[in-house]
Parts: C-alpha cells; structure tokens; sequence
C-alpha cells in the first residue's frame, strides 16, 4: 500500500517536532533550545555527506514551528496523514531566511566545530601521553630487574665487595625510587611537554590555514 502510494507521489507529512526531538505543546524557548541542540549535534557530525540537507531540515522545522501563525498553520496541516509532494513546497521566503541564517550563524557553526575538534585532540594529547608514560616506566621496570639480575650473579660469583653489596641492601631501593621519579620528571618536561607543545603548534596553524582559506 504505501509503495503505491508513494508511485502517485504521496508521502507521510515531515514532523518537526520529532526532528527537533520536542512535544507538540513545547514552548518558544524550548524549540530555540532544540533548535540549538539539534545544530550542534549536527555540527559534531560534520562528516557525514548529507550534514547541509540535516541543517536546512533543522532550520525547516524552527522556521515554521518558531513562528505562531506558521506553526498554528502548521499544526493543522498534521491532522492529514499523506500530503501531496510538491518541489516548490517550501516557501521562497524560507530560502531567504535559510541563506541569512547559514551567514549570521556561521560564526557559531564554527566555533561549535572548533570545540569540537578541540576535545577531540586534547583526548588525544592525553591518550599520547599514558602511552608514552606507560612506556617509560615499562622501561624502567625492565632496568631494574636486569640490574638486580646482575647484581646477584656479581655476588654469587664473588665479584661484588661486601661493601656494596651492604649499601645496595640499604640504600638500593630509595635511590632506584628517587632515580625513576627523577627521570619521570625530566622525561615529562623535555620530552612529552614540548612534543604536546609543538603538537599544538601546528594544529593551530592548521586550523589558521584552514579558516583563512574558509574567509569570514
């Protein structure tokens, strides 16, 4: 049935009020805030082909429902359940204010975006630097055992002087401690810190590039 109807060029009327995930009885500021929602989970999604076709659906459903007299008209219209499909349904003057807004908002488009992209690289940073961290006291660890190791084969072979072999049972735990945390910090400082650093660097500079070639 609906394949037929669909071949004479019927179709199930757009409901708004489920694009902006709303109820019917919402208020003005509560459709501005789906709205708002709506644009900026769209936003975080840029890279799907058809993101413009979601906004203009978007700013469809805010048009006529943030009007009262469109959205009362509107209203009415969905006491019918198949509605006539007509290319030039929607109102010239929606293409107007859907150019207008995609001007006047894309300041914030951009700056939704670059958020976006922000958190997405501080994750990142973080998830670059445990690894890095995790590799250091790997590391580490690996040192330690080898040096124990070959501490107890100087001393079983008799190679070690008890002098040594003395301090190492007193002292050797306390500085092997100090001597990671040392090398902790100055591997956090000149190694990981300034490769974040330049990471940014050049994530600024690309996102530069990227909003000189955009323009305004």
């Amino acid at each position: 049935m609906r394949g037929s109807l669909q071949g004479l060029g019927l179709n199930r009327k757009a409901d708004y009020y489920e694009v902006l995930d709303i109820s019917r009885d919402a208020t003005p500021s509560e459709i501005d805030k789906a709205f708002h929602r709506y644009v900026k989970s769209t936003l975080s999604h840029s890279w799907i082909p058809w993101n413009q076709d979601l906004l203009r659906e978007g700013s469809l459903a805010h048009y006529f429902l943030s009007d009262p007299n469109r959205r009362k008209k509107y209203d009415a219209s969905l006491d019918y359940e198949l509605v006539i499909l007509d290319p030039s349904g929607v109102p010239e003057e929606f293409e107007k204010f859907f150019e207008q807004q995609k001007i006047s908002t894309a300041k914030e488009y951009h700056r939704l975006y670059q958020q976006f992209l922000l958190l997405k690289r501080e994750r990142e940073d973080k998830l670059w630097s445990l690894h890095n961290t995790t590799f250091y006291f790997l590391i580490c660890f690996c040192v330690l055992v080898l040096g124990s190791v070959a501490l107890f084969l100087l001393r079983k072979s008799g190679f070690l002087p008890e002098e040594v072999e003395v301090f190492y049972k007193k002292w050797g735990l306390l500085l092997s401690g100090a001597t990671m945390c040392g090398g902790y910090f100055l591997f956090r400082i000149f190694y990981i810190n300034r490769i974040i650093l330049k990471r940014e660097r050049k994530r600024e500079k690309e996102i530069h590039e990227k909003s000189t070639q955009a323009g305004p």
